[in-house]
Formats: C-alpha cells, sequence, structure tokens
C-alpha cells in the first residue's frame, strides 16, 4: 500500500467533530490484520490530511480516489449539509448499487442536536445496512464491525454453540477437542431491576378502627404512617403503644396489639398483607418526593407548578429532565410526558426486594394521567424500541431516586426505617459476551432528550380518574 493511499475516508458533518475524531484515532490505532506487527490503518480525516492553503475540493477528490472506503456518518445534520453530500455522492455516482462495497454507512444519530430534525434517507442510505453507533454502550461492537469491514473480513457469525439436536457428540481421537462453541471466558456481572429489602421493623402493629376507608384515615390524620386496613382493624409498622402516635386518633387504643414479622410469615394471607403495607411504605415515600402514582401500581414524576419542565439532579452530568410540557402551536395544544415506573414489592423464595419497570406516562395537565388503549400502546411500542443499556439507565435513575443518592434506600414506617440497596440485585458469572460490559457511571450520564422522542409519537389520549392515593396529597 502506498504511503499516499488510505484505507478509509470518513465523511461527517462538524456537529459531529468531537465523536468523529475519536472515531479516527481508535481507527488509526488498530493495525490491518489485528497483529502487532502489521501496519497501522490509515484514514483520510480532513482535520489532519488537508493543509492551509490547500484546495478542499482537490484533496476531497484525491482523498476519495486514494482510499478503499468512504465511512459516511450518518445524523440528520449530515443529510441535509452539502458538503457531505458532495462526497458521498461522488462514491454514489461511481457505484450507485455498492456493488463494491465502498460506501459503509453509520448511524450515529436519529434526531439533530437542536431537536428539530428527524434523520430522513434518501437513496442509497434507505437500501444500505447501516452499522449502528447510536448507543454508547454498543460502541466497541459497533466498531468491531467497522473494523472488520475495512479489513475485508465477512461479518462475525457469532459464537458456535455446543448441538441440541445430534444424537451426540463426536471429539477428535487425537489433539485437544475444538472449543470454539464455548461462551467467552471473561467474567461478567449480570444486573437484575430488583433492589433487595435489607432491614424490615420486626413488628407489625394493630388496633381495631371504625373507618373502612383509607380516605377517611387521611382525612383525620393527613400526614401519617403508612398503614392497611383489614378486617375492620389497622395494621402498621408504627408503634400505636407510643401516645402520641397520630394513627391513635383513629384506632380504638384499648384493642391495640403485635404481630411479629416472622408469625406473619408463616400464614400465605399474612404474607399477602406484609407485602401490601411494604408497598404502601413505598409509595409513601414515593408521594413524599411528589411523585405520583396512578392506582395501578404505575409511579410518574408530577410536573412543576411553575416551570414547563421537572428536572431531578443526578450524582454526574447535568439534571434529568422527568417531566416535560409538550407544545403544539399548530393546534394550539399542549400536553406533558413523564419519566414513569411500575414499582411494587416482590417476594422471591424468601427474600423481598422492590421490582422497577421503566416506563412513560402522559398528562394534560402536568397531574392526572392519561390513559386508554392509546396511551398503553404508545407506551408498550416505546419500551420495545430501548435496548437493554437504556432499560438499565432508567433503572439505575430509579434506584438513585429512591435512596436520594445514598447507598441504601431509607424508607420511614413511623417506627424502625425500612432499609433498601440502591443497587440492583446482580450475579457474578465466569463467561459472558465480549464488548458487552457496561460502565454504570457512563450510564447515569443521560442524553436528555428522551421525553421528546416520546412526545413525537403521541396520539389521541383519554384523561384517567385520580386514584386514592394521588388524592391523598
Amino acid at each position: 500500500m502506498g504511503a499516499t493511499e488510505k484505507d478509509a475516508y470518513i465523511c461527517y458533518n462538524k456537529a459531529d467533530l468531537a465523536w468523529v475524531t475519536k472515531l479516527a484515532e481508535h481507527l488509526e490505532s488498530e493495525t490491518f490484520d489485528g497483529t502487532s506487527e502489521s501496519r497501522r490503518l490509515r484514514v483520510f480525516f480532513d482535520k489532519w490530511d488537508i493543509e492551509d492553503a490547500q484546495s478542499l475540493i482537490d484533496r476531497m477528490n484525491q482523498g476519495m480516489e486514494q482510499s478503499r472506503h468512504l465511512i459516511a456518518i450518518l445524523s440528520p445534520e449530515f443529510l441535509l449539509n452539502d458538503w457531505p453530500r458532495f462526497e458521498w455522492k461522488h462514491i454514489v455516482a461511481a457505484d450507485p448499487n455498492n456493488t463494491k462495497g465502498k460506501l459503509i454507512p453509520c448511524l450515529l444519530r436519529d434526531l439533530s442536536l437542536d431537536q428539530q430534525h428527524r434523520i430522513n434517507y434518501p437513496a442509497p442510505f434507505r437500501d444500505l445496512k447501516y452499522i449502528d453507533f447510536r448507543t454508547p454502550s454498543e460502541f466497541k461492537r459497533s466498531f468491531n464491525r467497522l473494523v472488520r469491514k475495512i479489513r475485508n473480513l465477512p461479518p462475525d457469525r457469532g459464537r458456535r454453540l455446543r448441538p441440541i439436536a445430534s444424537t451426540g457428540v463426536v471429539l477428535p481421537t487425537e489433539g485437544p477437542p475444538d472449543v470454539a462453541w464455548l461462551p467467552d471466558s471473561i467474567a461478567e456481572t449480570i444486573f437484575s431491576n430488583l433492589f433487595r429489602f435489607t432491614d424490615v421493623p420486626m413488628y407489625i402493629w394493630n388496633a381495631a378502627t371504625p373507618y373502612s376507608e383509607k380516605a377517611a384515615i387521611w382525612e383525620n390524620v393527613p400526614d401519617c404512617s403508612p398503614f392497611i386496613l383489614r378486617g375492620g382493624r389497622l395494621y402498621t409498622f408504627a408503634r400505636l403503644e407510643v401516645d402520641n402516635e397520630p394513627l391513635r386518633d383513629v384506632v380504638d387504643c384499648h384493642t391495640i396489639s403485635r404481630d411479629s414479622r416472622a408469625e406473619w410469615a408463616l400464614k400465605a394471607d399474612r404474607q399477602n398483607w406484609l407485602m401490601a403495607l411494604l408497598n404502601t411504605a413505598v409509595n409513601n415515600h414515593l408521594r413524599r418526593r411528589n411523585i405520583r402514582t396512578d392506582g395501578k401500581g404505575r409511579y410518574y414524576f408530577k410536573a412543576s407548578e411553575h416551570q414547563r419542565d421537572r428536572k431531578w439532579p443526578m450524582p454526574v452530568g447535568k439534571p434529568r429532565t422527568v417531566a416535560k410540557q409538550i407544545v403544539d402551536e399548530v393546534k394550539g395544544s399542549a400536553f406533558w410526558v413523564h419519566q414513569g415506573a411500575e414499582i411494587r414489592c416482590r417476594r422471591i423464595d424468601e427474600k423481598i426486594f422492590i421490582s422497577v419497570l421503566p416506563l412513560y406516562l402522559f398528562t394534560e395537565d402536568g397531574s392526572i394521567a392519561i390513559g386508554g388503549k392509546a396511551a398503553g400502546k404508545l407506551a408498550q411500542m416505546w419500551m420495545g424500541k430501548q435496548q437493554n443499556p437504556d432499560i438499565f439507565r432508567d433503572v439505575l435513575f430509579w434506584g438513585h431516586v429512591l435512596s436520594d443518592g445514598w447507598p441504601k434506600m431509607r424508607i420511614d414506617t413511623g417506627a424502625d426505617p425500612i432499609y433498601v440497596d440502591s443497587t440492583p440485585a446482580a450475579a457474578r458469572v465466569g463467561h459472558g459476551v465480549s464488548f458487552d460490559q457496561i460502565n454504570i457511571r457512563t450510564l447515569l450520564q443521560h442524553k436528555d432528550s428522551e421525553l421528546e422522542d416520546v412526545a413525537v409519537q403521541a396520539g389521541e389520549l383519554e384523561p384517567l380518574a385520580e386514584s386514592e392515593e394521588d388524592a391523598h396529597e
């Protein structure tokens, strides 16, 4: 390969200069065949290969002519700009169907940086399979695909698994067996969407009450400790024996008694009551953070009263938008998009967890949830488009919200607090998939544009009735 020849010409828009510079540096750090003895890959990058006072068009033409591939970094800005169009049209004109495989499309962004434009693929990009660089945590995997293409290698066909339809295993009689089908021998941590309870009060207090509805209790004791009503009695972790306990105002103090949590674990109905009481405590914990429930186990951030956006502080990076008003100037209408999650306590064997399933909810006024078939369909449609890192990012975010950034969630009960790990439960395994690791700290550096993306897909929605828990505010 001559000194002036290049392995790839990088075609991009200046809006993505920082990311493209990183890509170019990574490419020129690789060798042609992956061995340390081979030459380094060479790319034509205008910031490095066009000197001051040189003709831009002449050098660009030379660069494309001398490069084996042209890497097109796709974004809305890229496809709307004249200079990138000049470059990729040069290649397309010579090979309209890309039969030689010189053009390598790489998708970086669907939405423009100013949030005004979505990508609109013209030919030939509408027809060509692109390498997806949209998810930062998947950069290594996508970069590996790009390098294989530049090296003129076929796509990686993945691992060879143990046959499951054969009648037996045949091994060679001499030499070591072929182990290509084994999983990659790398240590890997598998995370869940479960947060483990580490401490729950030992006793549940109860007493007879004349009230059969929660609303009546809240009317008499507005800011009370979590409780449930069962069979004419009120059950709570709060110590009803203490004279200054507010819930004593709504019970018959002569009937106060105490049960052991261990006793409840022996009876199926009491186990269900315990889970209900824990869910009530979590609900109360979220309500104090101005997080509302729709009464179906789904929670969402209530909008700020005086601002169009509500933000939540993050441990790294800028605050995250958790509720956003979307205004349609043409229709003269507005609605809100909210970060949400289905949050409930679950028992698995002898352990108890808080389960978090991230989702989105919609309101007309920033407060009362919108329901109906359209809302459910929209939430499912959007969640279906998310990838594992996106969902795990939201799980981590809710762990941060529930814990206020501390290692443990502290949930008040009126007596001893409940403590829950703020890191999702995980398992450590000795095998996994290469390039499939996630940097948790990087995940928390959220790109704050997803609520606008969700809003683009919103349709006709119907308001839901206010839940009993929300009425108690």
